[in-house]
């Protein structure tokens, strides 16, 4: 008996029936061409989706026309220079077996004149909230010009072969941007009320269908939270969806959000899976065509409790579908254990063009948890050529993924954990105590399921040194052993008062009225939530002029909301200097600033590499060092480099 049902059971849409009810919605993928055209990056990208077993895949954002861009490398419909790749890219997604819609996208306001080469174009002269540059507000026949625009894309990606679009009218683009009362200040037949804004996608609409047919599939994205003061109201994102179904729109994917509203549209990890379902159930309420709806969905139960609960039709999974592509399939297999979990953390998939924080050879969308989720070629591997005996020391994140990507290729793969069985993740499981912070544990489960099932023998409580090693005689030796807290070399930070912050979450020690956390980066603001749970007063001391600087701007910029409203205290460009009876005393800004009266000083200023051998390179034939043994950074770093030197053995 299937034990997800509903998602698993067909759905009409249009003149098509879809297999299932997961979707891959429009994301920025960066594997399409520099210059706009689809290559066998983004066909083998989106291809495995649909071999994965989602039932319609929506490619990204496709430009309009050449003033529509929004970011380098996007998809282009403007000409038919670009119709090979996109019929190719058509074919790899039927291959899969699912149906195949683009994107119809137009930035608006939402751009850079040092993008498009002029004066960005909107429907009024309201500059945009992130950018902040001067904006052309467009004639009434510009307007008319650019109805036509979005049609004859549409014909283009029909041409193209593909069965349908989704025309953006959401997330601060130029189809929201008339939609929105905060952006549309017209008084031309293109403003005023809802009826009047919504003329230009009533005529989008109605063209497409006029010159695309019954048989073409027309999605509208909508946004029913702007997330910004003055944006639309839920009342008229409900009238404007009637009014899609009336022009002839086949369903209605509900997203939220707009550029200045940014964690809306991907919400971090405090957001609630599927925390929009209450727009879309009401817009599902009002009209008869099916509802799509989007919002951080990734839990198979979740997802089928949507469904069956009735507040969509079907289901978009964003970064779900980044982070493992045949998501369906293990789902619909019941192997759900094997999926490679998302937990919003955006670590990497948005990051995914930065080449700040990615490394090496690195490139495109991918997921922190699974480094092979993106296709690419050179991240792709098969059966290993020699059989090879591999230790790996450490069942940290990183020994752990390792292990399991040796193992699956065929290697006979040991670990030594000098902890029990309890303790598996290293660092990571630790980072899972702060709140919020859950869904790491279930990555660590994935992975221990997966070293299971492909026969890795973990012996826990077995601390390594040389003489273990050299008895054990591995071909390859990978160190993944981690790295060690740092505590500052500080007069008076010997005191009992003073804590390791990763001792103080493991429970070594109990925090009473107040604590202050010496150090703003990941683990010391996630510590000071932690201590938030037990204290009344939490203060953060940073250094440097801000904090959180390595969390992804929607995760970082959450918490410091969250700050605010639990009152914690932030000094920036603060450095400790010394702990003298019970005072801790700080420099800022050339001045000695006095903290006093704190029951807990927390120190969270990094790790150092600590030494399991003597001499790790006699150890085995081949030798690695990933992750913090190699230089302290974070899981991103770890995992990636166990994916690569996994592959290689």
């Amino acid at each position: 008996m299937q034990k997800y049902p509903i998602t698993f059971s067909p759905l009409k849409l249009g003149k098509f029936e879809l297999r299932n009810r997961l979707i891959v919605p429009a994301m920025d993928s960066a594997m399409c061409e520099d210059d706009g055209t689809i290559g066998q990056m983004a066909w083998d990208y989106y291809g495995s989706r649909a071999s994965g077993g989602f039932s319609m895949v929506i490619s990204e954002i496709a430009a309009i026309d050449e003033r529509g861009m929004g970011m380098p490398g996007q998809p282009r419909l403007y000409d038919d220079i670009y119709l090979p790749g996109m019929t190719k890219l058509a074919e790899s997604i039927h291959a899969g077996g699912a149906i195949a819609i683009v994107q119809l996208h137009h930035a608006g306001r939402e751009t850079l004149e040092a993008m498009i080469g002029e004066t960005p174009y909107a429907p009024s002269v309201l500059p945009s909230p992130v950018y902040r540059e001067t904006v052309h507000e467009m004639s009434t026949q510009e307007v008319h010009d650019m109805v036509q625009s979005y049609i004859d894309s549409a014909v283009r990606v029909q041409k193209a072969g593909f069965n349908g679009v989704e025309f953006h009218c959401a997330h601060g683009y130029m189809g929201l941007q008339f939609l929105s009362p905060r952006t549309n200040k017209r008084i031309d037949e293109y403003g005023g009320d809802i009826e009047g804004r919504a003329t230009f996608h009533n005529r989008i609409v109605a063209g497409i269908r006029e010159a695309c047919g019954e048989d073409f599939l027309i999605i509208i994205r909508v946004d029913t939270v702007e997330g910004r003061i003055g944006g639309l109201p839920e009342s008229e994102s409900i009238a404007f969806a009637r009014m899609m179904e009336k022009a002839g729109a086949d369903a209605i994917n509900v997203s939220a959000g707009t550029y200045a509203a940014w964690d809306v549209i991907v919400p971090p990890p405090d957001f609630d899976e599927g925390w929009n379902w209450h727009g879309a159930r009401k817009i599902k309420d009002n009209v008869n065509i099916p509802v799509g709806l989007a919002g951080r969905i990734a839990q198979p139960g979740i997802i089928e409790d949507i469904l069956e609960r009735g507040e969509a039709d079907f289901v978009c999974l964003g970064r779900a579908s980044i982070a493992d592509p045949s998501l369906p399939n293990k789902m619909k297999a019941g192997k759900t254990e094997e999926i490679t979990p998302c937990i919003g953390c955006t670590q990497r998939c948005m990051s995914f063009n930065d080449h700040d924080t990615l490394q090496e050879g690195d490139w495109g969308v991918s997921c922190i948890f699974n480094p092979f989720s993106n296709h690419r070629q050179e991240m792709q591997y098969g059966p290993a050529e020699e059989k090879k005996k591999v230790l790996i020391i450490g069942a940290g994140i990183g020994g752990l993924y390792a292990a399991q990507i040796a193992a699956e290729r065929g290697h006979d793969v040991t670990i030594f954990e000098k902890n029990s069985a309890n303790r598996a993740g290293g660092q990571f499981l630790i980072a899972a105590y702060p709140p919020f912070k859950q869904g790491i544990t279930r990555v660590i489960r994935h992975y221990l399921h997966m070293c299971d099932k492909y026969g890795v023998d973990i012996r826990w409580n077995t601390e390594a040194n040389d003489d273990l090693v050299r008895e054990f005689a591995p071909d390859v030796l990978i160190d993944a052993s981690g790295a060690e807290p740092m505590m500052l070399d500080l007069p008076g930070f010997d005191s009992p008062q003073i804590v390791q912050a990763n001792a103080l979450l493991e429970g070594k020690h109990q925090l009473t009225n107040s604590a202050l956390i010496i150090g703003g980066g990941m683990v010391g603001v996630e510590t000071a939530e932690f201590c938030r749970d037990y204290c009344e007063d939490v203060t953060i001391i940073e250094m440097l002029p801000e904090v959180a600087t390595d969390l992804y701007l929607t995760v970082r910029d959450s918490l410091l909301k969250r700050f605010k409203e639990e009152e914690i205290d932030i000094y920036v460009n603060t450095k400790a200097l010394r702990f003298e009876e019970g005072v801790l005393y700080t420099e800022q800004d050339g001045q000695e600033i006095a903290f006093e009266g704190y029951d807990t000083i927390v120190v969270a200023v990094g790790s150092h590499e600590h030494k399991v051998f003597s001499d790790r390179d006699s150890l085995a034939p081949e030798v690695y060092v990933i992750g913090d043994a190699k230089e302290p950074r974070s899981a991103l770093e770890a995992i990636f480099e166990a994916a690569r030197v996994a592959i290689s053995i």
